[in-house]
């Protein structure tokens, strides 16, 4: 059975049963039992477990006896009747403390974490996780990829598709190179799950056709119809699917409910009515849709998010509205966000509902009103912005852990800059990083969120403020604005999305180009320029010239879309020298501008390696009264995080790296190690103001779920109303020379869009941007 042939020991144990002792009938039938299980065939599982359970009750062996509970609750897990999971797994834990087995202890706390984890209990089911990690290691290190296999279904239960397939790859590598072809097909199967969910259908077709002819050589048939199913699935969302797809659906919704098999069997039945649906078949439709599945975690959310989905697209079959179902599904999935203390989980649980956004966008853009494409556009962005620091980085645990990180960064530098090996150094930051995640991930949310904004409210501030809310979103393939603040809200059709994003790569070309630490060529220099010229030029046509005359001579307030996050909005020809920020959201933006502002003293800080700083930071500290003033020499991140907590305005001239792959470690580097962006969410008062003159850390990661995540999106998130950071590299010079008279207008009373914009309204080029209000 292990090597993939069930029916040969199945064979086998028949031919076996002739022999056994009566008193050995129990391993036997167990065998059997698990043999079944292992093979989707769930119900006649049960029968033999229960029919081994007195004779391995009267004779043993004990540890045998525990494990069938343990492997009857898989069973029930696989059924989806939790609770008689986790009664059966407790009892299996309890047997095998009473023998005392280090190791299948572990695999039945294993068990029992994934129980938790399919509960909702998340933060739970990680901490277990990183303690069985340990025990693996120590006594069957070959049970290590099963863990990864663990990890990767808490990944994929919160929207991390691409961070969760990293993972099954790895567990499917070691389980092929082991031999256990069968765990290794599962595997396969719930990699093609990450790929479909990631919309990488041809991917997810790939790895879903590996899973199901390596499930029926096994005659696994449950789980080869599941593969089937999401191929199927894969052809419905990319539109391939064919004339009969229904019944297709439908045959394997009876086979898989003939088999007794419930994992993911009513989201089949619910794609089956989808596609009823969409070829206009919608007699008695609403039987397929009416049943509610209750209960917590990820596949009761996801059935219930595939079930407002199919309402919605009834009701627009119908000519109905759409949109309540569309908002229940939402709503829903906040509910579920708010239970994560992870910024990161917070931020990839936006993907889970990228459909419903997406949709609910559509239909309003096609037949709503410019408040209704405004309310919308704000449910798909920014989401985990609403939610409250858990300020998980405060704690000692975590504070002793960073400390490690920052001793071990420091020697991987010192190693790098001597031209040594750093392979172990780098191994061991990894790993800090690594057990920081961890512990960050294993937090459990705040329960709560920030209330939303009415779009005539938002409105009526900007329109107090002279701004314009610039709001950018895609529908039908084109970049599309609503506009407040004005004359009324309004909606504007721009661009193809596919141009705008295409611009906003060249301009992050120039810029880069520009940003060299060594001087280009005059004619060199001149080329690029003129490149950054005519791309920024004709972004504003296809943005600008529809809205101009909207917008007149307001402030404005830009919320990109994410394939737009590093635009350098200022360079715009009809941007520059005009007050303007970028904010993730328009509701951040009104929580920005509400927020009450910390008046600490200000801080002034320097990291090594730049030419300017020390006249630039001493300078800058002159401006303001009583500023804590580090030095270069003595920058400890500590003392700067200290010093952060309750500032009025905090600059920071130092070099630092953003992080695409591990955004939360994105940092600053200062003498004694780095700040990391992870450490920002622990700050009690955030700044109200701060100024990053150096380095590219207005750069961010978007999420799969279309949420950006980065050092200055951290500062927002921690509760930092206004952050100046570059969008590329800046020369030293030019930050020095333009942060001293930015400062100095700021001191004299102009406010950070209004500094900014003066600042770099007579110079060519520069990167630096606005973010938040």
């Amino acid at each position: 059975m292990h090597l993939g042939d069930s029916p040969a020991g199945m064979k086998l144990l028949d031919q076996a049963e002739k022999f056994v002792h009566e008193s050995d009938l129990g391993i036997l039938l167990h065998q059997r039992a698990f043999i079944l299980w292992q093979n989707g065939r769930l119900t006649d599982a049960l029968r033999w477990f229960e029919a081994a359970e007195p004779h391995l009750e009267a004779n043993g062996p004990d540890w045998l006896y525990a494990g069938l509970f343990l492997n009857r609750a898989a069973v029930w897990r696989d059924l989806g009747e939790l609770q008689r999971g986790l009664a059966s797994i407790e009892r299996a834990i309890r047997l095998y403390e009473a023998i005392g087995s280090p190791l299948l202890q572990a695999k039945a706390r294993h068990a029992e974490a994934l129980i938790l984890l399919d509960l909702g209990e998340m933060a739970k089911a990680l901490q277990a996780f990183d303690l069985l990690r340990v025990q693996y290691r120590q006594y069957a290190p070959e049970l290590e990829s099963f863990l990864e296999g663990s990890y990767a279904d808490a990944l994929l239960y919160v929207g991390m598709y691409r961070q969760a397939a990293e993972h099954w790859a790895d567990a499917i590598a070691a389980l092929r190179l082991a031999g256990d072809h069968r765990s290794a097909a599962i595997f396969e199967f719930w990699r093609a799950v990450a790929a479909f969910e990631d919309n990488q259908f041809e991917l997810a077709t790939v790895w879903a056709k590996r899973a199901m002819d390596s499930l029926y050589e096994q005659r696994n048939e449950p789980m080869a119809f599941l593969a089937r199913l999401l191929i199927l699935q894969g052809q419905f969302d990319s539109r391939t699917e064919g004339f009969d797809f229904a019944d297709k659906v439908s045959r394997l919704c009876v086979a898989l409910e003939q088999r007794g098999w419930t994992m993911r069997l009513n989201q089949a039945k619910i794609l089956a009515a989808r596609a009823r649906i969409r070829a206009g078949d919608l007699e008695g439709i609403e039987t397929a849709l009416d049943e509610n599945q209750a209960g917590p975690g990820y596949e009761a959310l996801a059935e219930g998010l595939a079930r407002h989905l199919a309402r919605a697209e009834l009701a627009e079959a119908r000519g109905l509205d759409p949109m309540p179902e569309l908002q229940a599904g939402l709503d829903l999935l906040d509910e579920y966000r708010m239970t994560f203390g992870s910024v990161e989980f917070q931020a990839g649980v936006s993907a889970l509902g990228v459909q419903l956004a997406s949709r609910g966008l559509t239909h309003t853009t096609n037949h709503g009103t410019p408040s209704d494409m405004f309310r919308w556009a704000e449910r798909c962005r920014a989401q985990a912005l609403r939610i409250p620091p858990v300020k998980s980085s405060a704690e000692s645990d975590a504070r002793e852990a960073l400390g490690r990180l920052r001793q071990a960064r420091q020697l991987l530098w010192d190693i790098q800059v001597e031209g040594g090996d750093a392979t172990e150094a780098l191994g061991r930051v990894q790993s800090l990083e690594e057990e920081i995640r961890a512990y960050d991930r294993a937090k459990p949310g705040p329960g709560q969120q920030a209330d939303r904004v009415v779009p005539e409210d938002l409105h009526e501030l900007a329109e107090s403020r002279g701004t314009v809310v610039i709001s950018l979103y895609e529908v039908g393939g084109f970049l599309r604005a609503v506009l407040a603040g004005g004359a009324g809200l309004k909606h504007v059709r721009l661009l193809p999305l596919a141009d705008a994003s295409e611009l906003e790569r060249r301009l992050g070309a120039d810029l880069d180009a520009l940003g060299k630490p060594f001087k280009l060529p005059p004619r060199l220099q001149s080329s690029v320029e003129g490149s950054l010229r005519r791309n920024a030029a004709a972004l504003a046509a296809g943005i600008w010239g529809p809205i101009a005359d909207y917008v007149g001579d307001s402030q404005v307030v830009i919320v990109p879309h994410s394939r737009l996050a590093w635009v350098p909005w200022p360079l715009l020809p009809q941007l520059r020298g005009r007050p303007m920020t970028v904010s993730p959201s328009a509701e951040a933006w009104w929580r920005a501008v509400h927020r009450t502002r910390a008046t600490g003293p200000a801080l002034v800080a320097a990291g090594p390696g730049l030419s300017r700083a020390g006249g630039e930071i001493e300078t800058v500290a002159g401006l303001y009264p009583a500023a804590n003033l580090i030095t270069a020499e003595h920058s400890d991140p500590e003392l700067v995080l200290k010093a952060l907590d309750g500032a009025s305005v905090a600059h920071i001239a130092a070099h630092g790296h953003h992080e695409p792959d591990n955004v939360l470690f994105s940092r600053l580097d200062f003498g004694l190690g780095p700040l990391n962006a992870y450490e920002l969410l622990g700050l009690d008062q955030p700044p109200g103001h701060v100024v990053l003159s150096s380095c590219d850390l207005g750069r961010s990661t978007v999420a799969v779920g279309n949420e950006t995540l980065g050092f200055t999106a951290a500062l927002l998130h921690a509760g930092t109303s206004t952050v100046v950071s570059s969008l590329g590299r800046v020369p030293d010079d030019m930050a020095a020379e333009m942060m001293i008279e930015y400062h100095r207008r700021c001191a004299a009373g102009a406010t950070p869009a209004e500094a900014l914009a003066a600042v770099g309204e007579h110079r060519p080029w520069h990167p630096f941007v606005a973010f938040g209000a």
